[in-house]
């Protein structure tokens, strides 16, 4: 099973989503643990590969498994101005009215959390 690390930045009850070359959804910053590497560097290093900027805290929200990946988010924040990387090629400020298709996982799992914490809406 991989193992994942998925940020979650929040924003006036949004979510930050990102997508990447030839891709028809989005999804959480994030990505797997390499060898060696703690969930939290994972974390750190995804976010700065994925959006150019440094996570400045974090904290564990949800964990869960999903197809063949284990998955820990953290709600993030983070500083400096977003500069997406070379996989991704954009990114949206989401909420469940938007008008975007979010990543199964995402909608199926994520997503419910998220309305019922009233962290988004």
């Amino acid at each position: 099973m991989r193992h994942t690390a998925r940020g979650i930045i929040l924003k006036d009850h949004h979510i930050l989503l990102v997508t990447g070359h030839g891709a028809d959804f989005y999804w959480t910053p994030g990505g797997g643990v390499e060898d060696g590497e703690s969930i939290i560097d994972t974390l750190r290093r995804e976010i700065q590969e994925e959006l150019g900027v440094k996570v400045s805290s974090h904290a564990p929200y949800y964990s869960y498994a999903y197809e063949d990946q284990k998955v820990d988010t953290f709600l993030i924040t983070i500083n400096g101005d977003i500069q997406v990387g070379e996989e991704i090629t954009g990114y949206v400020w989401y909420s469940s009215r938007s008008e975007i298709t979010p990543s199964n996982g995402f909608a199926k799992i994520l997503l419910p959390k998220l309305i019922a914490d009233d962290l988004l809406v």
